[in-house]
């Protein structure tokens, strides 16, 4: 208690001794104008019309039609093989040669007994002009020798058949069969491709039914490979209906490194636009009720510009409207500005 009003008492002393109070300082006043020093910093880009594209990507697969298993015609040992894996072949080139001796002795036999029907058919023809036989006698050695003709017509098919050809010009991809070895209808003996009519296969979410047409742009891209640029040469008219889509099929360039059966991604230009404006997606904000809208410059202070945007690409999004070219749009710090903030562009 004392020490309390000791306490009371030596304030009271200090207050009476000292001077006046001294006056505070004025606030600020409201409507002191904003210095360019004090607005904030941005950056502003001019919008232009440029062409734009819209690409969307499908998985597809690299197939070929002229890719073919090279299977005998008949069974037998294989004699020889006339050609070797990688090697260039014409079409009707032969590939290797089967043992066929004992339709090539049956033939021989066959041409024997053709001389002499010949010479039979010969004699008998010549007794029918004396008036000497029958017509029945006449008419027997010329269907004997016409049966035998058909006969070795057929065996020198035969014999070709001991030769395996190749169905089309292109490339020997892979010979399975040995010398020595048995060849049979049933197996193949070689792989025979062409890699210059090649084309990729791909199947497209029926989404785009109507968006994808033949002659569209086409980029191919693969891992480790160069783009190649191409266009849709066929749009299927059939819906799968297990997966709802539909197949287009797109021609691979020639000289091109590609194999049958590899994976491709092809990126169909759905889109394309002479003359549009796009802006960078970064710059396209959106206010509570989900409106866009971008920021541009007006009186030196930060306006928003609604805007309606179509599809992106490359991080640009398509203005449809909102956006004319010459505008000036609020490039960096369109993300921190508000509305009707001060704003100075900086070069």
């Amino acid at each position: 208690m004392i020490r309390t009003s000791l306490f009371l008492s030596f304030a009271l002393l200090l207050t009476a001794c000292g001077g006046p109070a001294p006056e505070s300082a004025p606030a600020p006043s409201k409507s002191t104008a904003i210095t360019a020093s004090e607005a904030r910093k941005v950056t502003t880009l001019e919008a232009t019309a440029t062409t734009f594209d819209h690409f969307f990507t499908v998985q597809g697969n690299v197939e070929t039609d002229r890719l073919a298993q090279v299977f005998p015609m008949t069974q037998g040992t294989v004699l020889r093989i006339r050609v070797q894996e990688g090697q260039t072949v014409q079409k009707g080139q032969v590939l290797m040669e089967l043992d066929n001796e004992a339709v090539a002795r049956n033939q021989d036999e066959l041409d024997t007994r053709l001389t002499l029907a010949k010479d039979v058919l010969a004699r008998q023809e010549r007794l029918w002009e004396q008036g000497i036989g029958t017509e029945v006698q006449l008419l027997e050695a010329r269907t004997n020798v016409k049966a035998l003709e058909e006969s070795i017509a057929a065996f020198t098919e035969q014999v070709d058949f001991g030769k395996v050809t190749a169905p089309f010009a292109g490339t020997v991809d892979r010979i399975f069969a040995k010398e020595g070895g048995m060849a049979s209808p049933m197996q193949p003996v070689a792989r025979v491709m062409d890699l210059n009519d090649m084309y990729v296969r791909a199947k497209v979410s029926d989404h785009y039914v109507g968006k994808v047409k033949a002659g569209q742009r086409v980029d191919i891209t693969m891992a480790g490979r160069d783009t190649l640029t191409s266009a849709i040469s066929r749009v299927g008219r059939y819906i799968e209906p297990a997966n709802r889509t539909f197949e287009v099929v797109v021609p691979v360039p020639e000289n091109t490194d590609l194999l049958p059966n590899e994976f491709a991604a092809l990126h169909i230009n759905d889109l394309h636009l002479d003359s549009a404006i796009s802006l960078p997606s970064s710059l396209i904000l959106q206010n509570r009720e989900g409106l866009d809208f971008v920021y541009t410059i007006q009186g030196g202070k930060a306006v928003r510009q609604p805007v309606q945007i179509g599809p992106s690409a490359e991080n640009r999004v398509l203005i449809i409207e909102g956006v004319v070219p010459g505008m000036t749009i609020i490039d960096r710090g369109a993300g921190q500005v508000v509305e009707g903030e001060a704003v100075q562009a900086m070069r």
